[in-house]
């Protein structure tokens, strides 16, 4: 039986413990062990203490904001980033330069999460 130590890891960041909670809830169903923030500066903590395989991120947030988040796991050569958004339009322009970044426009089928976390993963082995 599985350990739990090869698992891939995700760090799940969202100012919303309602649907930090969802989709945790369907990630760990699915195997993954998933790590919570409520916000970019929390995310950044935990990215110093841990590894993880992916970060998925809203993007926005207090404090520190998910495009400022994502430039800071690129600029470190980070994992890849799935971005949660409801103003795309908005951020269309500052997203089109984010590196290894996957945008999942909201309001979204939480299922969909799992479908996109599964392909990301797979890519990036």
């Amino acid at each position: 039986m599985n350990n739990g130590n090869n698992l891939p890891q995700i760090l799940l960041v969202d100012d919303d413990s309602g649907i930090r909670g969802v989709i945790s809830d369907l990630l760990t169903s699915k195997g993954y062990r998933v790590v919570q923030a409520a916000d970019g500066l929390e995310a950044t903590l935990k990215m110093k203490n841990q590894t993880f395989n992916l970060i998925i991120t809203d993007l926005n947030m207090p404090k520190k904001d998910g495009i400022k988040l994502t430039n800071e796991i690129i600029a470190a050569n980070g994992p890849p980033v799935l971005l949660m958004t409801g103003e795309l339009e908005t951020y269309d322009i500052k997203l089109k330069s984010l590196k290894n970044t996957v945008l999942l426009p909201k309001p979204f089928n939480p299922k969909i999460v799992v479908a996109l976390v599964n392909k990301i993963l797979n890519e990036n082995k």
